[in-house]
Formats: structure tokens, sequence, C-alpha cells
């Protein structure tokens, strides 16, 4: 990777949502900067809220629609849904999905591949868990030939972290995106039958700031980044675009 090579950034999540929650916004920044985003979603989303728009057994192919439209509103280049079953991610035979994952890295070549942490990157719920150790054990494998291939975890701002029981991942980088938050908002209600969680959403925004937080998996950073790719060989084309006064332009 290096010279004019247009950067590619892979958010895996486990649920059509994920991706407008935790990553909306890092999604929509980097894809103004020119970043190729590639997003795969490892679950149907079939155990999920209907909102009352559609029977429980319509639910996976309408929250497939949900997730498309999620995507078009962040500028995710390209989005890809694995149809694994919703809250029984552990149950699949992980050497399926981690070869799976590994084919794709092999494929678009990622600087930037993001996922939840262990604990589940802001809750711990068994398929984000089960989501991190694939992206983990695949990215392991894959940096045997792109060892400057960076593993990225969403997590919780630190003062969500000094204030919680679960065991977050420490952040590591503080990436601006308060240029994308209405974009960010418009995403996730793009999911209306989950419409029950847009307090939730809020709230959780809130607290995180103007910002999503990630931690680099086998990296220690000397001082907080603000960046995803500092340090890489190859860099988003783009500034980021900020609203945030203490930022320069």
């Amino acid at each position: 990777m290096g010279g004019d090579v247009r950067p590619t950034l892979i958010v895996v999540t486990a649920h059509p949502d994920d991706e407008a929650f935790g990553f909306g916004g890092t999604l929509a920044r980097y894809g103004w900067q020119r970043v190729r985003t590639v997003l795969v979603t490892l679950t149907d989303g079939a155990a999920g809220q209907t909102g009352g728009l559609v029977p429980q057994a319509n639910l996976a192919a309408r929250r497939q629609a949900e997730l498309y439209h999620s995507a078009r509103i962040l500028g995710v280049s390209h989005v890809e849904q694995w149809g694994a079953p919703d809250g029984a991610l552990n149950t699949v035979p992980p050497e399926s999905l981690v070869a799976r994952l590994l084919a794709l890295f092999r494929a678009e070549r990622p600087a930037v591949i993001a996922t939840f942490g262990p604990e589940g990157g802001g809750n711990q719920h068994p398929d984000h868990q089960a989501a991190s150790a694939l992206v983990t054990a695949a990215w392991r494998r894959w940096r045997e030939d792109a060892p400057q291939t960076r593993l990225a975890y969403i997590t919780v701002a630190p003062s969500v972290a000094e204030q919680s029981d679960i065991p977050y991942s420490h952040a590591h980088v503080r990436v601006d995106i308060s240029a994308a938050l209405a974009v960010k908002r418009a995403a996730f209600y793009a999911h209306r039958t989950q419409k029950g969680d847009r307090a939730y959403y809020e709230a959780y925004q809130q607290a995180q700031g103007p910002f999503e937080w990630f931690h680099l998996v086998d990296e220690t950073p000397p001082a907080r980044w603000n960046d995803l790719f500092t340090n890489l060989p190859v860099q988003p084309k783009e500034a980021p675009i900020t609203f945030l006064a203490e930022e320069s332009e």
C-alpha cells in the first residue's frame, strides 16, 4: 500500500443498525475523505424488534432493506450482509466465517479494519463479542501478508468507561464526527423497525460527544490520535470536515 492508492476501511458488525449506531460517523467522515468504505454485517437481524411494521417472519428482509438504506445515507462504497443467525452468531462454525473474512481482506486490502472490542463495543451483546473474536482471528492471519494493516475496536469515551463496570478497551483514537452527527442520526433512524431504541441511541451519542472512539489492537500510541490512518503508509485524500471550534481548518 502506498503512493496514490485510495485507502480502504472495512467495518465488520453483527447486526443491521450497528453500522449507524456505532460506526456511522466514521463511515461518513472517511467516505467524504475519499476512503473506500466496506461494510460487512454478519447476521440477518431476524431476532430484532419489528416496530410493529412487519411480522417477525418478514423481519430479516425488512432489516436488509433498512441496512442498505442506512448505508446509502452514510455513503458506504460496498455493503455485504452474510445472513448468519441473529442472536446465535457464536453457533456458526467460526472457521468458515474467519476464512470468508480473510478472503475479503485479501481482496480489498484494507489499511484499517474496525469492529467491536471483546466486551462488545458499548455493550456485552454475545453477537458483538463473537464478531470481535472472528474479525480478530482473521486479521491476525491477514497481518502475516499485510503487517501494517490496523485493527481498531470501537469503544466508549473515557468518561463513560470510568463510570462503568464493563471492562472497555482503552481509547487510543478519537475520530471527530462533528460534521457527520446529523447524517449518523439519519442513518440510524432509517432502521425504522428499531425505533424503540432511538432514545437509547440519543443518550449514547450524547455521552460519546461529537466523536467515535477506538482502541488500536497491538498498538500503543504515545498520545491520543485523531485519525485511524495516522502513521500508515496510505492516507485519506481529503482533509476531514469538522465543526469543532478548537480544531483548525
